[in-house]
């Protein structure tokens, strides 16, 4: 099937420095749907949120291989009580020159390990039929992808969620700002492909 890019009918928010604007989210048709954006108040199994989504939902089928997003290092792998098995991969700088943390969540095999260091495009996990085990994954199979600037390292205590894994979870950043090919722009990661240094890659593959 040729390669074409569609627009999203809805509007996303995009956030550029301390505005927000409307913009268009261009998706690849092959790219794994989203089926709860940044900000959305809907989850990913279209029943009201109380909270704006933090991050984007990523549907896919057992075995879906996980990407990572950019080059990075592993700073914490967890099978959380409701997240379950989740990665946190410290990206380093975006090219606005913040830090950009990206969290991994509701996974099924993990196949990385603390301290790792993790290039752009590599396997990172899978999808697993484990979405009835955790409450947070509200028995839906999806990747939730999620950005923030500060992971929160040490003891979690109680923390649970997107702030457990990050100190500004309840404030995620949206990832449709660093998109390898612009603003708004969905970019699938294609091997031997070389991309601006401080940009995301989608982290499923596009068929």
């Amino acid at each position: 099937m040729t390669r074409i890019d569609h627009t999203l009918s809805a509007l996303v928010l995009a956030l550029f420095g301390s505005s927000l604007q409307a913009a268009e989210l261009n998706v690849p048709a092959n790219a794994p749907p989203i089926i709860s954006d940044y900000l959305s108040m809907r989850g990913a199994n279209q029943l009201p949120r109380p909270t704006p989504h933090q991050g984007i939902d990523i549907s896919g089928p057992v075995g879906m291989e996980i990407l990572a997003a950019a080059d990075g290092v592993v700073r914490d792998v967890e099978i959380a009580d409701c997240w379950g098995p989740t990665i946190v991969i410290d990206h380093g700088l975006g090219f606005d020159s913040k830090p950009l943390v990206a969290v991994y969540g509701h996974l099924g095999h993990v196949a990385v390990k603390r301290g790792q260091r993790v290039l752009r495009g590599q396997h990172v996990a899978v999808l697993g039929d484990n979405h009835g085990s955790f409450d947070c994954v509200v028995g839906i199979r999806h990747l939730h992808f999620q950005l923030g600037r500060q992971w929160r390292s040490g003891a979690k205590g109680s923390y649970w969620g997107h702030v457990r894994f990050l100190v500004d979870g309840r404030s995620g950043v949206n990832p449709h700002r660093y998109w390898a090919d612009g603003p708004g722009r969905v970019t699938c990661y294609q091997p031997g492909k070389r991309y601006r240094s401080g940009t995301l890659t989608y982290p499923a593959p596009c068929k």
